[in-house]
């Protein structure tokens, strides 16, 4: 593993003054038995445990990063529902030469509506944007509007179909932001503050609702 990817480096840095309630850090091997239990979860076709070895062990061009809540952080629907982890959310970004692809993005379901899965798109495209990728695809669904309402509010473009792409039979849309540049990328630190305040106010509040009597 390169010196990038050791160690609980903030893969998005919080805003001077912003104390956040969780992290985003690169994912590490510790991790895999976690994420491997959030897809599942999340994903009707999870990934096989050897998928993520490859990408954290022996892929340069890989980056992967968590999402993980401080243990304080009460659950923010249901202040008395325990956790049973503290890792909600994951996604995977590769570049290779000038092109990036997220390989896969994932949320908790209960701790989807708060902004955090777009909070982990802007770090894979941050991160798409500081490998030098001029520009970045994914796959997605035709039955998951919500994603690609999601997707298309980042400028992701449709250019073509996968047939039968997933293990259910469902084709795949493959999107592509066409081009990444220095406003693409200062967009991206806009939209991250903004988000990061949002989420931020809707943590507090339900913390408070946790505490009050």
């Amino acid at each position: 593993m390169s010196s990038e990817t050791a160690g609980p480096t903030l893969a998005t840095e919080p805003q001077p003054g912003y104390s956040a309630p969780y992290r985003i850090r690169h994912m590490e091997p510790h991790d895999i038995s976690a994420v491997m239990a959030l897809d599942r979860l999340a994903f009707s076709d999870p990934w096989p445990e050897s998928a993520y070895v490859q990408e954290i062990y022996f892929n340069p061009l890989a980056r992967y990063f968590v999402l993980e809540l401080l243990s304080s952080q009460p659950h923010w629907r249901w202040p008395w529902k325990p956790r049973t982890s503290n890792l909600i959310g994951f996604v995977g970004m590769r570049v290779e030469q000038t092109r990036g692809h997220i390989s896969t993005l994932a949320i908790h379901p209960d701790w989807r509506g708060l902004g955090f899965g777009e909070l982990l798109l802007i770090t894979a495209l941050q991160q798409a944007v500081k490998m030098k990728a001029v520009a970045v695809m994914l796959e997605v669904r035709p039955s998951n509007i919500t994603a690609q309402n999601l997707y298309a509010k980042y400028h992701f473009l449709p250019i073509g179909r996968h047939v039968h792409y997933y293990q259910d039979g469902e084709d795949a849309l493959l999107l592509e932001v066409p081009r990444l540049d220095a406003s693409y990328a200062q967009q991206l630190t806009q939209r991250q503050q903004r988000l990061e305040n949002h989420i931020r106010e809707r943590l507090t509040q339900a913390q408070a609702s946790a505490t009050s009597p």
